[in-house]
């Protein structure tokens, strides 16, 4: 009787952001690095990102004083297209208030009194403003390249139909984290941000965060506080494979994993790093399911990439729909033939069916009805995948 020949384990290789130490400090020199665009004028509005966006931007706050006259200006909360309960907004306002600021606003992108500024419409306080300073957070973003400050003065302030127009750009596949220079939804950002500099000052502050804790800060106008971001956000969660892997494992956790809708972004951040007709696996929990029932209906109509943009076309573009494009693009046989897999007890075997998937009970049985078990196999397993980024780029 012949020996049982071993089984054969592809080559796998393990992805995971490079933490480095914490900077706290740094708020400081941003501070100071954001009075020359103002010109050393107290700013007569402040703009910071709403609750979902976890900035600490109270931090930022607090060296306000010592390098301002008085905090005793206009806070507007950057919600883009967000809305939040009577109760979320107070307790996100306490903080503040104990800071000293009495002034506090929230955007409504939906409102009716919002100001033409030319080619889109903006909160009033943010049309009626001479000098802004706004305090983000740069961390990569699949569709826009990176988030910023630039993007709370802009998408954060503008009107429900501005934001739904800029973010149509998404459903292309040009947009890739980490490549702000291919993506037209961050092109039009910049443009925005070009009708909001006539007449006005702007300043930003940026922060790079891992959690609550603060790595390195930035400021100066909204383009350098980017910029000098930059390189320490790519050293953290960019990672580069020479050629596409045969399967990528992608594992999102935390608040990304609430629904399948949440944690699609840990397939959009990496889905350019499997080959076409390869594997992609995500493990998230979803006790929320798949989350946003018009994403799921679209799915649910719209069964192969061609249907869904034909849906899209006919009745114009609706947030979230660049989600339902791309997730078919994906998987779709006639473009790239990705075989996804879903690894959570949140979703049953038909809603994963709708979503273009495969339901399987582990990683590792996912690898198995995949086919991915010869030894030149390359399995790439990226942690943190709503952050973590893997890309081809060829030695």
């Amino acid at each position: 009787m012949q020996p049982k020949s071993p089984e054969k384990t592809p080559a796998r290789r393990t992805f995971q952001p490079r933490i480095g130490a914490c900077n706290p400090a740094a708020v400081t020199g941003a501070l100071q690095a954001a009075r020359a665009p103002l010109d050393g004028k107290t700013p007569d509005l402040l703009l910071i990102n709403d609750p979902q966006r976890g900035t600490a931007s109270q931090r930022v706050l607090e060296g306000l004083r010592e390098h301002y006259n008085s905090p005793a200006v206009r806070v507007l909360i950057a919600t883009g297209s967000h809305r939040f309960s009577a109760p979320a907004q107070a307790a996100f306002e306490g903080p503040l208030r104990q800071l000293g600021f009495t002034s506090i606003g929230w955007h409504d992108a939906r409102a009716t009194d919002l100001i033409d500024l030319g080619g889109w419409r903006a909160h009033p306080w943010l049309a009626a403003a001479r000098a802004v300073l706004a305090i983000g957070s740069v961390e990569p973003h699949y569709f826009a390249g990176y988030t910023g400050a630039h993007k709370t003065m802009t998408i954060g302030c503008a009107a429900y139909a501005d934001i739904e127009h800029n973010h149509a750009g998404a459903m292309e596949p040009a947009c890739r984290p980490g490549h702000p220079e291919t993506s037209p939804v961050h092109h039009g950002v910049l443009a925005m941000l070009r009708t909001l500099a006539a007449g006005r000052r702007l300043a930003a502050i940026n922060l790079f965060q891992i959690g609550d804790e603060i790595m390195a800060a930035a400021g100066g106008t909204p383009e350098a506080a980017l910029a000098a971001l930059i390189p320490r956000v790519q050293q953290t969660y960019l990672h580069a494979i020479e050629r596409p892997a045969d399967a990528v494992i992608t594992r999102v956790a935390g608040p990304l994993a609430c629904s399948f809708y949440q944690a699609d972004k840990g397939i959009k951040n990496n889905e350019a790093a499997v080959r076409s007709g390869g594997a992609l696996i995500l493990e998230a929990a979803c006790p929320q399911g798949v989350g946003q029932d018009a994403f799921f209906q679209m799915l649910q109509q719209a069964p192969d990439h061609r249907s869904t943009l034909a849906q899209v076309q006919a009745r114009g573009y609706r947030l979230g729909d660049h989600k339902a494009v791309r997730l078919r693009h994906l998987t779709d046989p006639a473009c790239r033939n990705v075989r996804l897999f879903i690894v959570s007890q949140g979703l049953t075997p038909a809603e994963a069916c709708a979503l273009g998937a495969t339901q399987a009970e582990s990683v590792e049985d996912a690898l198995r009805a995949a086919g991915v078990a010869q030894n030149s196999a390359l399995v790439c397993d990226v942690q943190d995948a709503g952050n973590t980024c893997l890309e081809v780029r060829p030695a």
